[in-house]
């Protein structure tokens, strides 16, 4: 369903279906917070020259603030400044996405394909011209075109051109996978506080899982960090979920044997 990411202030994500409503959203918050922070600086403008008010303009309005509420009023309009700029940079970025047709998981995807060395480039079958994008997702109702399963493509391209490059990403992902022994236990702790100011400073930005590993198991990892490794637990009881997730790359040590047991990557066309 064209899924761009989770957001929790709103408690729910944010797709299809209601892309236009969020960005709605994130516009009159930013209006809202603009009109707080006008009027807010307009009285505390008026309260601390409430002599020249009331001596050169008597017929307009007074204000008197005692010190509580105009530290009030300057942390009130404190945050509405704030508001403003933190959801406008997150505006900026919702308005990008529309304008290029591409959510924030196709955009990694498209990031990695430009990354890899295919013979033919890749090329992003949803990006109609800013025009024809905007007005898929940006409609007075609301209500986006589509039934958000099937989408008008460019020339060239099918409805599966991006979920080919998506597994070919995942195959080529898991040949590149190194298998890890682990040396020293790691209880799964967000902040490793007692290894080290080094792997405590530089974790990992991101709300992925930790996973917690005891000495002697064995981990599948796909991605690497200074101080950090992401993989996946090997687990011996058959059916058993393998959790995935960040652990600390000094209680691990590279395997020589690197057989992981995944298929050879097939070509893009075989899919």
């Amino acid at each position: 369903m064209k899924m761009d990411h989770h957001c929790p202030w709103i408690n729910t994500c944010v797709g299809h279906r209601n892309h236009a409503r969020f960005i709605y959203f994130l516009f009159f918050a930013i209006v809202g917070c603009i009109h707080a922070f006008i009027v807010l600086a307009l009285c505390m403008y008026r309260a601390l020259n409430r002599s020249y008010y009331m001596f050169y303009h008597r017929g307009s309005p007074l204000i008197h603030m005692t010190v509580y509420t105009f530290l009030g009023s300057m942390f009130a309009a404190g945050l509405a400044a704030g508001v403003v700029i933190a959801v406008g940079v997150l505006l900026f970025i919702q308005l990008k996405a529309v304008f290029k047709n591409q959510t924030g998981i196709e955009s990694w995807i498209v990031e990695k394909a430009e990354r890899l060395d295919d013979e033919e480039p890749f090329v992003y079958p949803y990006d109609l011209g800013w025009a024809k994008n905007m007005a898929q997702v940006l409609r007075l109702n609301g209500r986006p075109l589509g039934d958000g399963f099937w989408w008008p493509v460019i020339d060239g391209c099918t409805q599966f051109t991006l979920t080919i490059e998506q597994r070919s990403q995942k195959e080529e992902k898991k040949l590149r996978a190194v298998k890890y022994t682990i040396v020293e236990a790691y209880s799964g702790a967000f902040l490793p506080v007692t290894r080290g100011c080094r792997a405590l400073c530089n974790i990992p930005i991101s709300d992925e899982p930790r996973i917690p590993l005891q000495k002697g198991d064995e981990v599948v990892v796909t991605r690497w960090r200074k101080h950090w490794l992401y993989g996946e637990k090997m687990c011996k009881a058959k059916g058993k979920v393998q959790p995935r997730g960040w652990f600390l790359r000094r209680c691990a040590v590279e395997l020589v044997s690197n057989d992981c047991n995944f298929p050879k990557i097939t070509s893009k066309k075989q899919m």
